[in-house]
């Protein structure tokens, strides 16, 4: 724990976290210009988001674990004061990532830059912030997976001793890594998308597919329904379709074949249909795991190409377009130049 200056202390996990946030949104704020949103439209947005984030991951997690947080042992409802201690479990990260959304739209609202500048100028600093946390969550005492029996592996990165003094496949790590490599590539290649929300999409998009596989390792204090399924894949599949039916909507809009759109979306509910069947295969038959998780990252890595491909289309149409009529209005000037 680490002593505050104004009285009161703080886990040093959490003081990771938030230092994490206040770097993030920083960096947001200096690729607001870039991406067409206002300094400080940014500055709102990301105060926002912290605030939202926090409120919304702490509402999942505490309506998921309702009857843990607010009733004693004997079964007394002892009120909401649990929800504003946060050393009572956790924060749900789909939450979180709902809040991100939800302040985009506020902020973009109050401040006429629209929503998809925000998420564009925040995309890469949140997919950071994100491998930023996974990275330090071994000082929470959580990110942990199956037992490693190879005494080589028991370090980190490979590894993690949870209370009971097992060292554990490090989940964390992998989701870190996964997280790092996508800011990486999007810091990149970013530079190159023209339509405001291609940015912001492909990282929702690529986050959520990196990060199912890795959430059903976790062997930790996970969140679940409907006894195997866990909160969090079940948003990452919501934001992954969400994300596809945005493309799709942008694609009708330029006049997108109502077959093409049929199809796309019945891939991803057959995607979807393969992860949820995949894990009830974890918990409930024999089969391989090995067999079952290739099973599993196939079914991803298509739902990911599909979205993709989808977003980066758009961007190329509109492009397309911007191009023509650039043309079309050079061409207009050469005309009145020889006319006159």
């Amino acid at each position: 724990m680490i002593s505050l200056p104004w009285g009161g202390e703080i886990s040093f996990f959490a003081f990771c976290a938030v230092l994490g946030a206040l770097i993030a949104c920083v960096w947001t704020v200096y690729r607001a210009h870039q991406y067409g949103a206002g300094e400080g439209s940014a500055v709102f947005f990301s105060v926002l988001s912290g605030a939202l984030g926090l409120l919304l991951g702490r509402a999942v997690f505490c309506a998921v674990r309702f009857d843990d947080l607010f009733y004693d042992p004997m079964g007394d409802y002892i009120g909401l004061a649990p929800f504003l201690d946060l050393n009572l479990g956790s924060l749900s990260v789909i939450g979180v990532i709902f809040g991100v959304l939800l302040a985009a739209l506020v902020a973009g609202a109050v401040s006429g830059k629209g929503a998809l500048a925000l998420l564009d100028s925040a995309a890469v600093p949140a997919l950071a912030l994100f491998a930023w946390i996974r990275f330090v969550e071994p000082l929470a005492g959580t990110g942990f997976g199956d037992p490693i029996a190879d005494e080589v592996f028991w370090r980190f990165p490979f590894a993690i001793e949870n209370s009971w003094g097992d060292y554990c496949l490090s989940v964390c790590f992998i989701e870190a890594v996964l997280a790092a490599l996508i800011a990486l590539t999007l810091l990149i290649v970013g530079r190159f998308f023209r339509k405001r929300g291609t940015l912001g999409g492909i990282a929702l998009a690529l986050l959520c597919v990196s990060q199912i596989m890795p959430t059903s390792l976790r062997h930790d204090d996970a969140l679940f329904l409907f006894i195997f399924a866990r909160v969090s894949q079940m948003g990452y599949g919501v934001l992954l379709m969400g994300t596809l039916i945005a493309g799709l909507i942008r694609g009708g809009k330029r006049g997108l074949s109502g077959k093409i759109i049929a199809l796309e979306i019945i891939l991803m509910l057959l995607g979807i249909g393969v992860i949820i069947g995949a894990e009830f295969a974890l918990d409930k038959t024999n089969w391989p795991d090995e067999a079952v998780y290739a099973g599993m990252i196939a079914a991803l890595v298509g739902m990911g190409v599909l979205v993709v491909c989808r977003l980066v289309k758009e961007d190329r149409e509109l492009h397309g377009m911007l191009a023509a009529r650039d043309d079309s209005e050079d061409s207009a000037t050469e005309g009145e130049k020889a006319e006159a």
